[in-house]
């Protein structure tokens, strides 16, 4: 009896973290797809792991897809970073996307590749991060 107890509890954690991941998973691809063009980057910290760090660019975002009122820019602002998001990317793809975001974000460059967040969004909930697209392209593509 003690046995089938013991394992009860340490079940009940996994079926917890199971079910939270299973609604996380959810309104990720529930949500309304709003693409945002970013700038800035920090691609490393030691705590975090591999990372990319940036800030939207409203003004070379597309706002015709703000048309119909449901969300605004204001949506997007975190209570605690205010204007500055993460995105998280693989360890092996990092040290490349260091190097394509530092070039892409120099202004001297005459190539500059076109740098987008794809979230999903739903309404009252905050926005989620689905996809880093570069030049319209996923990044995995592109590596």
């Amino acid at each position: 009896m003690r046995n089938k107890f013991l394992l009860f509890m340490l079940l009940i954690p996994v079926i917890c973290l199971f079910v939270w991941n299973c609604f996380l998973w959810y309104d990720k691809d529930s949500g309304t797809e709003i693409t945002v063009r970013i700038s800035g980057y920090d691609p490393r910290d030691l705590l975090s792991g591999h990372y990319i760090r940036y800030t939207i660019d409203w003004d070379k975002t597309d706002l015709q897809q703000f048309e119909d009122k449901s969300f605004t820019k204001d949506d997007f602002v975190d209570s605690l970073n205010k204007n500055s998001y993460r995105f998280y990317v693989s360890e092996t793809h990092a040290k490349y996307l260091d190097k394509l975001l530092m070039e892409s974000w120099n202004i001297k460059e005459e190539n500059n590749k076109k740098i987008e967040v794809v979230y999903s969004y739903k309404q009252g909930k905050h926005p989620i991060a689905k996809k880093l697209l570069v030049d319209g392209e996923p990044y995995q593509k592109i590596i």
